[in-house]
């Protein structure tokens, strides 16, 4: 065959140029749809890993809806007794509940009970007292269940001292309110207690009443055996009990209430691409909110964020930098009730959870942002770094510790933290540096260690019932 012509060549030109480009548009066709589907695959892996690790973590939705009632129990049924029942129930008893049913409810002695007195019947310790009384399966009693006498059909008269003298008494804190002190109060009953180790009331004589201390942090715990090491520190063995701690989870009330109230409204998922910010301190002046305030006030850019507050420094600080011009990144929610449901929903919701926590006992607000699978950004000091590392949240870098003056019996100006509005603001940049897959992976790992957590803190409670329970028996034996 003979070579094509140069005329042959130029008049085949254009064929292949219109061809090339027919080559070229369908590469750039092929190539941006292998993108979008990548694109939906990686959203698609993601989403998946969250419908299999929310499934893995499904048989704990009956326990933490019961912590969920009791918590709420406590917030609202005043001074009554909260008792502990099988099958995920619960039992309010009041003082001019029938005799007979009470005393037959009081007669019903667990290895301990937790005294709650309703003074102290607010957030932080009904959460930390409702976890007791679940996992313990126990009782939160008030003062006037001590002081009363109870007649049964016989006519014998008894007090809840005569009923339950060989149950133990578990103490919030400093909150004793002399009950120990009480002429009634059996010798051989033991004292468990409760503390929250930076607390300025808590005196060594707390800790040398007490036969077992429950320690809800590792920070914590080191420091009260660090402290009962010193030489007459410990004159009664006491025996410090590491249990951890668990926190209600409001986001699975909203979820149930989803389901089964159609006014309700669906949860939308969580937006890794276009972040959500969420803080709420309620009347806490000890969560650096004013310090969120001014890092949103020096950093316009940053993500929509909502605060919801009710403490007067925040309030402040707020109508200081905004009362000329709302920013469009900011809604500040002040003074707002919101209903546990409607609380859960927005945690739910929210793509990262603020916690600058300046110091903790626990941290509940902590715990309860992981179990909502937000990215959790916390103070880099004890224990709020429990909670949150590098490979499950973001942590605030530079905290600077603030002197205590020898008020904490086992702090040493190493209780309380501050950060400054900078030190937040760097932790955000951190954040809107990663990639959507990245937040969502560290929020995953969040949430897990709740769930685990959970898991370590059931275990030890059944464990100190079983210890309890032999020391029952053995003050039983005659």
């Amino acid at each position: 065959m003979a070579p094509p012509s140069p005329r042959d060549s130029k008049n085949r030109r254009p064929q292949h140029s219109s061809l090339g480009l027919r080559y070229l548009l369908l590469g750039c066709v092929v190539v941006l749809v292998t993108f979008q589907a990548y694109v939906a695959y990686a959203s698609t892996r993601t989403a998946g890993r969250t419908q299999s690790f929310r499934t893995s973590n499904a048989h704990w939705e009956p326990d933490v809806l019961h912590l969920n009632q009791f918590n709420e129990l406590c917030l609202t049924k005043g001074d009554t007794v909260i008792a502990w029942k099988p099958n995920h129930h619960v039992r309010i008893l009041k003082q001019d509940t029938n005799p007979d049913v009470l005393l037959s409810e009081l007669r019903q002695c667990p290895e301990v009970d937790v005294f709650l007195p309703v003074g102290i019947r607010s957030h932080g310790y009904c959460e930390d007292a409702m976890a007791y009384v679940k996992f313990l399966h126990t009782r939160a009693l008030p003062m006037w269940v001590f002081g009363m006498e109870f007649h049964d059909s016989d006519g014998k008269v008894s007090t809840y001292f005569d009923l339950c003298p060989n149950s133990a008494v578990m103490f919030m804190n400093h909150y004793w309110d002399g009950l120990d002190q009480m002429t009634t109060f059996p010798p051989q009953k033991k004292i468990v207690l409760m503390p929250n180790v930076e607390m300025y009331e808590l005196k060594p004589t707390h800790y040398q009443r007490a036969d077992y201390v429950i320690a809800k942090t590792k920070d914590g715990y080191r420091r009260i055996t660090d402290w009962y090491k010193t030489a007459g520190n410990n004159p009664r063995n006491t025996q410090v009990v590491f249990a951890q701690h668990t926190t209600s989870d409001p986001t699975a009330t909203a979820a149930l209430k989803a389901k089964t109230d159609p006014t309700f409204g669906a949860i939308a998922p969580k937006d890794w691409d276009n972040l959500t910010i969420f803080h709420a301190n309620g009347r806490s002046t000890q969560k650096n909110t004013p310090k969120i305030l001014d890092c949103w006030h020096d950093r316009p850019d940053m993500p929509l964020l909502h605060v919801y507050s009710n403490d007067g420094p925040s309030n402040d600080t707020y109508w200081n930098h905004f009362r000329d011009k709302k920013p469009w990144n900011l809604k500040y929610h002040n003074g707002e009730f919101i209903e546990p449901a409607k609380f859960g929903k927005l945690m739910a919701e929210a793509s990262v959870i603020l916690c600058p926590s300046i110091m903790e006992g626990f941290g509940h607000y902590i715990n309860q942002a992981r179990a909502a699978g937000a990215l959790v950004v916390t103070t880099d000091a004890a224990p709020m770094n429990e909670f949150v590392d590098e490979s499950s949240g973001v942590l605030i870098e530079n905290a600077v510790a603030r002197p205590t003056w020898g008020k904490v019996l086992m702090g040493n100006d190493d209780t309380e933290f501050d950060v400054t509005p900078g030190d937040i603001c760097a932790a955000m940049d951190k954040i809107l540096a990663m990639s959507p897959h990245e937040r969502a992976m560290k929020a995953r790992e969040g949430q897990q260690r709740y769930f685990d957590q959970l898991q370590f803190f059931s275990d030890r409670m059944d464990d100190f019932r079983s210890t309890l329970r032999a020391e029952m028996q053995k003050r039983a034996t005659p």
